[in-house]
């Protein structure tokens, strides 16, 4: 019975304890006993543990969420090196006249809401006062589905523009971008297509490199915002290579037109040469030691032995003779590639020959 008891907790036990309680002022020591029986029977019976119900607020702001979220854009950008190239090499082979280059930008988006703008091409417009902007989409359309066909990953995801400012010519290249004429297709990450301005003016000692992202507003619909994103450009292990062999055969040539010299030959500043030279020493230094302790002259390392090893079998074994053939192979496509190039070249200078002689007005293949 007094087990029954316990277990049932009848009310003559609560009222006993609260009447103990607040008789001797014992209420605390009480109530831990009654908290800990608690605990104790859920763990014995595996019943789940009470706990106290958080207090829900009282109001929550939603439109002021809403309109924070959609001023605030959670999006970064990483160009690669190549990208700003081409989009340089396009400003410098202009037409006369023209003031600024605009094209097509190219990449994915990543994890962590990143979009990495990989590849780019310019795309032929022309700017006039009356209608604005006159942009080829046809050549647009072309150029990406070449893009396409060599990396199938790479889609649009905005275009860019040389200057440092946004004007209202801007704005009918953007629209173009959000249609689906660009092929330009939305997320949830990137809702609209990023403007990424390049400053050619070279006004300030930085180079000056924006991304932007259009946010629509709730005041107007033919109101347009451009609010810019973080932009960061971030290179390879290959490209900064390349880059610093095109700012070291700069600095020589440089230093040769200084010192009243000739420049160096290109052979004397090849990093792949440098770079297989500097393998074979590292290979005929390996070949020594090895011998040195084959012979007993020199105490062999085990951590050195299982480092050779570990690089000896991390790439595959490949036969000679399957590598020269796969060489002259390609040898001879390459060949035939420019002999094909140069057979094409003139038969098209044939054929205006013929058309500036005879004023031919058919078209020649």
């Amino acid at each position: 019975t007094a087990s029954a008891s316990f277990w049932l907790k009848p009310a003559w036990f609560e009222s006993s304890a609260g009447r103990s309680g607040a008789g001797s002022g014992t209420c605390a020591p009480n109530c831990s006993v009654i908290m800990a029986t608690q605990h104790a029977i859920s763990a014995m019976w595996g019943l789940p543990e009470k706990r106290n119900r958080a207090v829900p607020p009282k109001c929550f702001n939603i439109a002021s969420r809403l309109q924070k979220m959609s001023v605030e854009q959670p999006l970064s950008c990483r160009v690669h090196p190549v990208a700003i190239l081409k989009v340089l090499d396009a400003y410098v082979r202009r037409p006369e006249g023209a003031k600024r280059t605009i094209g097509t930008l190219l990449g994915w988006i990543s994890e962590g809401r990143v979009v990495d703008i990989t590849d780019s091409f310019p795309v032929v417009h022309k700017d006039s006062d009356e209608a604005g902007v006159l942009m080829d989409q046809d050549y647009h359309k072309e150029m990406l589905a070449l893009r396409q066909k060599v990396s199938p990953r790479e889609v649009v995801v905005g275009w860019f523009s040389t200057g440092d400012e946004i004007n209202a010519t801007s704005l009918q290249i953007h629209g173009f971008y959000c249609s689906k004429d660009s092929k330009f297709t939305p997320s949830a990450v990137l809702a609209g297509p990023i403007h990424l301005c390049v400053d050619t003016s070279l006004a300030s000692q930085s180079f000056g490199i924006k991304a932007f992202v259009n946010v629509n507003t709730t005041v107007a619909e033919s109101l347009h915002q451009f609010h810019e994103v973080p932009l960061r450009v971030q290179t390879s292990a290959a490209e900064k290579s390349g880059i610093s062999q095109l700012m070291q055969a700069r600095r020589a040539t440089r230093e040769a037109v200084v010192g009243g010299g000739a420049p160096k030959d290109i052979a004397s500043i090849d990093g792949f040469e440098g770079g297989l030279k500097e393998l074979l020493s590292l290979f005929k230094r390996i070949q020594e030691y090895v011998r040195a302790v084959m012979s007993g002259k020199v105490e062999g390392d085990l951590a050195v032995g299982r480092g050779l090893t570990t690089a000896l079998c991390a790439e595959p074994v490949i036969d000679i003779e399957a590598v020269e053939n796969l060489c002259n192979s390609s040898l001879q496509d390459a060949l035939m590639v420019v002999y094909l190039s140069n057979l094409t070249r003139t038969q098209i200078s044939i054929a205006e020959k013929i058309n500036a002689q005879y004023n031919v007005t058919s078209e020649f293949p």
